[in-house]
């Protein structure tokens, strides 16, 4: 019976087709949104004159990263505790607070780069996030709903999220957000965490044949795919950005045999650091070759 009160924390997408499936549309969005913002400047930068002091854009990376870890391990504590409300609570808030904010800054970042003071733009765009917002608890937290209307809340807060973690972060912030977050995907998936939680909602899989059966893509691995596409469109070029994608579909595919062979596997480290590895490669070819 613990196991599943506790199932509302996995926020994740559930499919028992490949994963490339739900991941395709995913990236081929948040390409075209990449395209669309192209000349967008760096949005957030967290300290004073940060934006061209490479050292201020690591240690934005480092402090994102360790602020996700420790949640990570809080709600870990959490559930050691029995503190299921408290968790309840923090999941919606969430859910709410960061769907409005997201959708509100894509409603900004739509004004300022398509429009002119149309301010009811943003108003809108905040509305629907509040919408989703709500959908995402009556899923998840009250347990509404059915794996449809799951997978369509992760899949657009995946769009959403991914896409302005792409637009906002000056280069070294991001690459050191992306290739960090990836590492401690690993420690996470197998010793931290992600582990504790799928223990602790049941969904610890160990055969292949369970895995053929339903497989669990975390709203985070769609956030950081979405926003690495994204990224490099935006801010190298749309070329490299189609190219990141490629690196991305064949991670998932070398991912998707690893879990099939171990029943859990990290789903940011291979397609991330493949489509990193490629973009470099592809990007020291136009730059020093063509």
């Amino acid at each position: 019976m613990s196991e599943n009160k506790n199932r509302f924390l996995l926020i994740a997408y559930q499919t028992d087709k490949t994963i490339t499936f739900a991941v395709l549309p995913v990236i081929v969005i948040s390409y075209i949104v990449g395209i669309l913002y192209s000349n967008l400047d760096t949005l957030l930068v967290l300290f004073p004159g940060g934006e061209g002091d490479y050292s201020f854009q690591l240690l934005e990376g480092v402090i994102i990263v360790s602020i996700a870890a420790g949640s990570g391990f809080l709600i870990v504590f959490a559930l050691k505790k029995h503190l299921i409300l408290v968790l309840k609570t923090f999941f919606a808030l969430s859910f709410f607070v960061s769907s409005v904010c997201m959708f509100w800054v894509h409603g900004y970042l739509f004004e300022i780069t398509f429009l002119e003071n149309v301010f009811w733009i943003e108003i809108i765009a905040a509305v629907i996030g509040g919408i989703i917002g709500c959908f995402a608890i009556l899923s998840f937290i009250m347990g509404k709903g059915g794996i449809v209307a799951k997978n369509t809340t992760i899949f657009i807060l995946g769009i959403a999220m991914g896409t302005i973690f792409g637009m906002v972060f000056s280069f070294v912030t991001f690459i050191t957000l992306i290739v960090l977050i990836s590492l401690f995907d690993i420690y996470s998936v197998f010793r931290g965490p992600i582990n504790q939680i799928f223990r602790r909602t049941n969904f610890s899989i160990s055969t292949p044949l369970e895995i053929k059966q339903s497989v669990a893509i975390g709203i985070g691995d769609f956030i950081f795919y979405s926003s690495l596409v994204t990224f490099i469109t935006k801010e190298l070029d749309p070329i490299l950005g189609f190219v990141s994608m490629i690196g991305i579909l064949v991670g998932i595919k070398i991912t998707e045999t690893m879990l099939f062979r171990y029943g859990k596997f990290p789903g940011l480290p291979i397609p991330i650091f493949l489509s990193l590895l490629l973009v470099l490669i592809g990007w020291l070819a136009t730059t020093y070759f063509l």
